[in-house]
């Protein structure tokens, strides 16, 4: 429930932040038996899961803020099983392909859960490369298993019997495994380069999963995503991504849990060697006997709601030093909203299958064009039109998104420069606008049928989201910040340095993006640390 809150009112945890994360871990931690209460700044819980009528002249189309789809690691995590989310409403519809590329001409290119089907697809390009893409996909799938299990352990104790039997599943396969030795230090676009010769699977690859100047050293990891969408299809939410967060808010609130909104937080009270309270912005001051967790950005936490020299100097070197621009880039969101169907009936008619892509996560920048907007990015400037890294209609998968007769397109590119020459505010009408017309080039209709648009940027996301940066991520993605490294060296653990204070959300172990697991892990840590009186 939902209620106010009197300042000598105390819990067993306090959580900041009502995110998807947040309330995953209040879950987990509310069915344990613990008092729990949930402060959010925003006056609606889901964070970046939220989805709204953001449009005044558009009341009825429903837009995903800051998220699409549920990923495949969700669906991996076990979340929705021991929460019983579909219990409290959760509806998913799986999505395959998990992409599409698309070219001038109408032909396309779909990424399927099935690599043969890709690779079928691609024959009809270069048969060198359907034989490429078989043999990558196919080392991957085995090299994938461990990896997605580690994501869903704690980092620094990653032993389980699952880990283990993927490991072993992967051990009879290491000659297969040995063909992606080249990832590990490759960059992005020399191994995308080398491994094709048709520029579809090429440009594919680049948007599906491209974190950094694609010509950078040690990028082609990024490649991992793949392995991932061929292990499990991601699903989009029935109701838009908030359908997660509302399931999870119900369970919440079955098992005694308690949410603030409106509340946002001025600081963590540290009495003595422990985090004791937090004190909201009103003044109020909520105590929290067993444990506070915080599922902002954990810059935030390390830096601006505890006192200066709480850890130290060398921890809090390492706090302040969390990336958040190392990358150079932020992110581009558009919304719009139509009065009248959208359409891609060249490419529809283009396949045999006759698959509709407007209901798929699209892109059709090359290999190229991708690596020169980075390029731009680390210098500063504008790159028009803008690398679309994917775009969707989502309601032609979920109609109740739109009302009748009408669409929504959600658009999001990962390439803006987060430190650019010329401010955000002077470009802003002239990146959408380039932005929408190269994407109408596809989207029969998107132009013509406008209603209205929003056009958002590092600046605006950061304002809506309070995520330093516009960074989605919380810590830039890099290769250097998974597992026991992410955020930093010495608060990889979920716990902290200072008892009773726990880190989740995005910036912590295993990834960003609607997984879930990083607040899964945390709530299980700090009952494990319960268990064992620490």
């Amino acid at each position: 429930m939902t209620t106010p809150l009197q300042s000598s009112q105390q819990y067993d945890v306090v959580i900041v932040g009502a995110g998807h994360n947040g309330l995953t871990a209040g879950c987990y931690l509310a069915k344990a038996g613990k008092r729990v209460l949930i402060v959010e700044a925003s006056p609606q819980f889901g964070g970046m899961t939220a989805t709204n009528a953001t449009l005044p002249e558009a009341p009825n189309h429903l837009f995903n803020e800051g998220a699409i789809q549920l990923t495949g690691i969700f669906r991996l995590s076990g979340v929705a099983e021991e929460l019983e989310l579909y219990k409290y409403g959760l509806r998913e519809i799986p999505v395959d392909p998990a992409h599409i590329q698309l070219a001038p001409d109408g032909s396309s290119l779909a990424i399927w859960k099935d690599a043969s089907r890709t690779a079928d697809e691609l024959r009809y390009f270069s048969p060198k490369d359907a034989r490429a893409w078989l043999e990558m996909s196919n080392a991957m799938y085995y090299a994938m298993g461990p990896v997605i299990e580690y994501m869903k352990v704690h980092p620094t104790r990653p032993l389980s019997k699952e880990l283990l039997k993927e490991t072993a599943k992967a051990v009879p396969h290491l000659r297969k495994m040995w063909g992606l030795k080249h990832i590990v230090g490759a960059s992005h676009f020399e191994f995308l380069d080398e491994t094709f010769e048709s520029p579809l699977p090429k440009g594919a690859l680049s948007a599906m999963a491209a974190f950094s100047q694609l010509k950078l050293d040690m990028t082609a990891w990024a490649m991992i995503y793949l392995g991932i969408v061929q292990r499990v299809a991601n699903a989009m939410p029935i109701g838009g991504t908030a359908a997660l967060p509302k399931a999870l808010h119900a369970c919440f609130v079955a098992h005694g849990g308690e949410v603030r909104l409106s509340a946002p937080v001025a600081e963590l009270k540290v009495e003595g060697d422990r985090v004791a309270a937090v004190v909201l912005e009103s003044g109020e001051t909520i105590r929290a006997r067993e444990g506070v967790m915080t599922t902002c950005n954990p810059i935030i936490t390390l830096t601006k709601l505890l006192p200066p020299g709480t850890f130290g100097s060398k921890l809090e070197a390492r706090a302040k030093d969390i990336p958040i621009r190392k990358t150079h880039a932020t992110s581009l969101k558009i919304n719009v909203a139509t009065s009248g169907k959208i359409t891609m009936e060249k490419h529809r008619q283009w396949r045999k299958d006759k698959l509709d892509p407007t209901g798929i996560l699209v892109a059709w920048a090359t290999l190229e064009e991708q690596s020169a907007a980075w390029d731009a990015t680390v210098r500063g400037e504008w790159y028009s039109p803008m690398p679309v890294h994917c775009s969707i209609v989502p309601s032609r998968v979920d109609p109740t998104q739109a009302p009748e007769g009408g669409d929504t397109f959600w658009l999001w590119s990962g390439i803006p420069p987060v430190n650019p020459v010329v401010p955000w505010e002077q470009v802003r009408h002239e990146v959408g606008q380039a932005v929408i017309k190269d994407a109408s080039q596809y989207y029969v209709g998107l132009d013509t049928y406008e209603i209205g648009r929003t056009v958002l940027c590092g600046p605006d996301l950061e304002a809506r989201f309070n995520a330093p940066a516009g960074n989605v991520y919380h810590v830039d993605p890099l290769i250097t910040r998974f597992g026991p490294m992410r955020p930093a060296p010495g608060f990889g653990r979920y716990r902290t340095p200072l008892k009773g204070l726990y880190l989740s959300g995005a910036g912590t172990h295993p990834t960003g993006g609607v997984c879930s697991l990083p607040g899964k892990l945390a709530a299980q840590t700090l009952l494990g640390d319960l268990a064992k009186g620490k």
